[in-house]
């Protein structure tokens, strides 16, 4: 079987910052028309919060779960890298959350109870996971 990558979903950050940005336009758009009456720290400031998004888009493309036949192994980290393997054969119980906004976005979190010294892995925002639940315990059923 072919491995699969699962990533957080960046639908949240990407409206955060079309929000954000929305903000930051307005603010230096009024700066322009001199409402701020020459204050330009005001927009700089308002502008720093961009790397708020910007912040969490790092977090998440530096998350990596990948679902292999027999295993699945997360890694995080940008210059120290850390990395879980969980035999797939030790799932005893695989579930779904969802918030009502995370259904409106088909987003949710899947969290997988093991038998062992570490009972829950938690997988925070995926698309579409109640099939990857699936498609988790039908490869957990295989590899046993």
């Amino acid at each position: 079987m072919d491995e699969i990558e699962i990533r957080p979903t960046l639908k949240f950050v990407y409206a955060a910052a079309i929000a954000i940005a929305t903000i930051v336009l307005a603010a230096w758009t009024a700066f322009v028309f001199e409402l701020y009456l020459n204050r330009i720290w005001e927009p700089a400031v308002v502008s720093l919060l961009l790397l708020w998004p910007f912040s969490h888009w790092v977090r998440i493309r530096t998350s990596l779960t990948v679902l292999a036949s027999d295993r699945l192994r997360w890694e995080s980290g940008i210059l120290a890298k850390s990395t879980r393997n969980l035999m797939l054969s030790r799932i005893q119980d695989i579930g779904v959350d969802q918030s009502l906004s995370q259904r409106i976005f088909n987003v949710g979190n899947i969290w997988i109870e093991t038998a062992g010294a570490s009972s829950r892995v938690l997988l925070h925002n995926v698309d579409a996971p109640q099939h990857l639940a699936d498609q988790i315990l039908e490869r957990a059923r295989s590899a046993v």
